[in-house]
């Protein structure tokens, strides 16, 4: 009875600081709304230009346990894949991570441009951070997304 008594009193403190954390976090996000959605109010969410070559930069890990982040990477950069491809327009991706690269290449194997891996192995230097530096002449595009989830 005394140790079932002692877990309880555990329990109600760990639930404790988890909900301090959380609402931390909340606060952190609703701060952080100031930052992003003028951006998004001057420049809309999808470029309003019509544009016939786009570029989909899509990042994500190598291995982890981060399933959830890679495959929300993946599905938004596959539904703008949808909106920015068409009979007369040009769509790639160029692929940052092995978990995207393992998502794309199911359903859209043709579609990817580039595929770099394995950073932490062989981490970038200045020059090579520079998106137009390693991206092939026939990948370069008119538009450019960047997704970081």
């Amino acid at each position: 009875m005394k140790s079932v008594k002692s877990i309880q009193k555990i329990t109600k403190a760990m639930k404790m600081v988890a909900a301090s954390k959380l609402r931390a976090i909340q606060t952190r996000a609703e701060k952080s709304r100031g930052l992003w959605q003028p951006f998004t109010a001057l420049l809309g969410d999808t470029p309003s230009v019509d544009v016939k070559k786009s570029v989909i930069v899509t990042v994500s890990s190598d291995k982890g346990l981060c399933g959830g982040i890679n495959s929300t990477s993946v599905k938004t950069s596959k539904a703008l894949f949808k909106l920015t491809s068409g009979p007369d327009k040009e769509a790639k991706y160029v692929v940052v991570g092995e978990k995207a690269k393992a998502q794309l290449i199911r359903d859209s194997r043709k579609h990817i441009g580039i595929s770099i891996t394995e950073l932490q192995k062989n981490p970038l230097n200045y020059t090579q951070v520079s998106l137009f530096h390693f991206l092939p002449p026939n990948i370069v595009g008119e538009a450019t997304f960047f997704l970081f989830v």
